[in-house]
């Protein structure tokens, strides 16, 4: 009579609990749940419909799971020689729902990031952006354009969940690249094409020839090659957001790596260079392709003034030496290396970088006047040149630097502003 007893107590708790669970997941079934209506409409439909379709098939699913279990529970009301079979249903159902929990809360955090009017044009102007700069490298490749969902998050830097990855429930693809894009750079946003980048390394093979390169360039240096080459990946994401925003990605970037608790820190598994290098990097690439002249020269003297060698710690201190000299051959070996998918060309046959030397961004600027900043036109056709040129003009002079911050937000915001 005990047993019967404790089984039916069993059978019941398992039948409480599956209805809980189960009673949650039908709650998914609205996406309101987890974002406004507002932040979803301001998703563009390419975006927001594989986005919606993904949500609504790993939420069914679930359901179809949760029933499932809940049959299993039934017949072991009857049957208690279910009952191993239907507690292990529930806590399989129970795993599940978290996974599914936690990527429609990823998702949903994602989406609804866009609360105003005005941060909704400025996120949806980046999603635009984004695509766009992945579109020349990617069609000459004859590779699909991931769509892009951007959203604001805090910390100091930017990521990218690549188009394509596993999301935390089983089976389910990410069908969007979604890219974060810190509050600190949202109206200065040159790591959007860094991140764009690992999407566009990733499609065409980059990486390994990148690292190839380096290795080739650091072939007389064998502990250069050792520390350089396993930073790869973000070396040529920064190479990526140079070649579209030339020197602004260097002086944004230079604000992120330039904490003096970290600057000069090479933490282990770290594939980030380390910061002090990382800047250099970026001068060098400016020197290489803008010439000796311009203020690139200042911002690297700054940081060594600022962040001297000495300051390392004493066993890195020659690496940062001897890498700071066989700097100019590793950025052109960073510029220079092949892209299998374009067949074997260097990624600057697609992007030039002298579209965004400070000469051609001031012609720019020159040619278009008060439009530029004002224009649907301007915006549509020279939308990551105008991000360029703001992200210049900020860098250029610290006295001149607010109204190029305003500027630059007014641009992202305007037409929410105006409507």
């Amino acid at each position: 009579m005990t047993r019967d007893i404790d089984q039916h107590l069993v059978t019941s708790d398992l039948q409480r609990q599956v209805a809980h669970w189960l009673a949650a997941a039908r709650t998914f079934r609205d996406a309101e749940e987890f974002a406004s209506i507002e932040a979803w409409k301001s998703v563009e439909r390419d975006t927001g419909a594989p986005l919606r379709q993904q949500i609504n098939a790993v939420v069914e699913e679930l359901i179809e799971l949760g029933e499932a279990t809940q049959r299993v529970v039934a017949e072991a009301r009857k049957n208690p020689a279910r009952i191993p079979a239907a507690s292990t249903g529930v806590q399989r159902f129970r795993r599940r729902y978290v996974q599914v929990d936690t990527t429609l809360d990823f998702l949903g955090d994602a989406v609804n990031s866009r609360t105003s009017a005005p941060l909704r044009e400025a996120l949806t102007t980046l999603d635009r952006l984004a695509v766009t700069s992945m579109q020349g490298v990617l069609e000459r490749a004859r590779k699909p354009v991931p769509r892009v969902l951007v959203y604001q998050d805090k910390g100091t830097g930017a990521s990218i969940l690549r188009a394509g990855v596993r999301l935390w429930a089983p089976g389910v693809i990410m069908p969007v690249a979604a890219i974060k894009i810190v509050r600190h750079n949202l109206y200065r946003p040159t790591s959007l094409f860094h991140e764009t980048g690992h999407q566009v390394a990733h499609l065409t093979g980059w990486t390994p020839s990148v690292r190839a390169a380096i290795a080739r360039a650091l072939k007389d240096d064998e502990k250069l090659q050792v520390m350089w080459t396993p930073w790869a990946s973000e070396i040529g994401a920064d190479v990526f957001a140079f070649l579209h925003t030339g020197y602004a990605s260097t002086a944004a970037l230079y604000d992120v790596v330039g904490n003096a608790d970290t600057i000069l820190q090479w933490p282990v598994g770290d594939p980030h260079p380390i910061g002090w290098l990382r800047t250099v990097l970026g001068c060098a690439m400016s020197r290489l392709c803008f010439g000796d002249k311009g203020p690139w020269n200042a911002l690297q003297r700054a940081m060594e003034a600022h962040y001297p060698i000495a300051l390392a710690e004493e066993t890195l201190q020659p690496l940062l030496a001897r890498s700071k000299a066989a700097m100019p051959r590793i950025a052109e070996a960073c510029l220079s290396a092949p892209v299998p998918g374009l067949g074997g060309r260097p990624m600057t046959d697609v992007l030039d970088p002298k579209r965004v030397s400070p000469q051609a961004l001031a012609e720019l600027e020159h040619t278009a006047g008060a439009a530029l900043w004002t224009s649907p036109a301007w915006r549509q056709r020279e939308g990551i040149r105008i991000v360029a040129l703001a992200g210049l003009r900020e860098a250029e002079c610290p006295e001149t630097a607010p109204m190029w911050i305003e500027r630059a937000r007014s641009w992202f915001v305007n037409q929410a502003e105006a409507a």
